[in-house]
């Protein structure tokens, strides 16, 4: 019934040519793209601070769980179930990793989505209408390219939606008492711990073609998952540290501001060249751990410590200068 489905939209997608093609592409390469994680990020540097940290945290959990239903399922792509599938253009490129939850899905559920609920709060309710709507556009892309089936779009949302509401929980549970951000890291890295070596020692499904070579090759598709570790591990440290030593958001707003947009170009650089090297030149499994591992260390250690330093040096200059007109030492 699903490849049906799919098959259904190839036919209308080559009837109709490029009349609706082109904006289904655009929207899907935009939820993985790096607007939505800027999005984010301003949120959390420049305007709230708890709100950008719970859509951080709702973001790492959707990976977490994403990469841990595609390596216990290990559902293989559309095309390669049924070659009748011929994903659009450049799409088949882009979709890495089994097919079963859809990662667009949930990085566009947890950042186009967990923003829209901050603008939604903050009554902005036409940006949050469109942030909603792309989420759901997003979803419905994967299936219009060939490149994922109904029910990977519909778990890739649910099971992000889960983890977002829980890790919203999680924030406000650790806000009652002060330990509870321990237990939260020791707990952190010991799912990220066993997550890893279940994902090494696990059996995968081998399969080959007539030529001898692997269908589908699992060390490959290992990839994705850990990108969700690397972000967890580093998000329970971090957010420690964050917390505890970064009153970031004492800092004048307008400064904020100004540190943030700068700040986006370092982590558009990593995310678009750096990260993108290590995967094709040393390791695909490392350079997926590394891109929100060292990620989540810029965007809750070293761009708040940053913040902080700039307001410190600033109001000690605003002081001076005060007490240098009021003929003070």
């Amino acid at each position: 019934m699903d490849i049906e489905y799919l098959l259904y939209l190839q036919q209308f997608r080559e009837t109709v040519g490029s009349i609706l093609t082109p904006l289904m592409n655009a929207v899907t390469k935009l939820s993985a793209g790096f607007l939505p994680i800027a999005m984010m990020c301003m949120i959390y540097w420049a305007f709230d601070r708890k709100a950008g940290r719970k859509i951080l945290a709702g973001l790492g959990g959707g990976l977490f769980i994403n990469g841990f239903l595609k390596l216990i399922f290990c559902v293989y792509r559309p095309w390669i179930r049924d070659t009748r599938i011929l994903p659009y253009g450049d799409s088949k490129t882009a979709a890495t990793g089994y097919s079963f939850p859809s990662g667009h899905t949930t990085r566009a559920t947890a950042m186009f989505g967990g923003s829209g609920l901050w603008f939604m709060e903050k009554k902005h309710s036409v940006v949050a209408g469109l942030l909603f709507v792309l989420v759901f556009l997003t979803m419905f892309s994967r299936n219009y390219l060939g490149v994922h089936t109904p029910q990977d779009v519909l778990v890739g949302f649910i099971s992000t939606a889960v983890m977002m509401y829980l890790t919203g929980w999680l924030e406000l549970w650790s806000e009652k008492e002060k330990k509870r951000d321990l237990m939260i890291l020791v707990a952190g890295l010991l799912i990220c711990i066993a997550a890893v070596l279940y994902y090494e020692y696990k059996p995968y499904p081998l399969d080959y073609l007539p030529d001898g070579s692997l269908l589908v090759d699992p060390a490959k598709m290992r990839g994705d998952a850990y990108e969700g570790v690397g972000f967890i591990a580093s998000f329970v440290i971090c957010r420690i540290l964050e917390k505890r030593q970064l009153d970031f958001d004492r800092i004048s707003q307008k400064l904020r501001l100004f540190i943030s947009i700068f700040a986006l170009i370092p982590l558009y650089w990593w995310i678009n060249t750096g990260c993108p090297y290590i995967i094709e030149e040393i390791s695909r499994s490392l350079g997926k751990f590394l891109r929100f591992g060292l990620g989540i260390i810029y965007i809750m250690v070293l761009v708040p410590g940053t913040v902080v330093l700039a307001g410190t040096l600033t109001n000690r200059g605003s002081d001076k200068v005060t007490r240098e007109k009021q003929g003070q030492p």
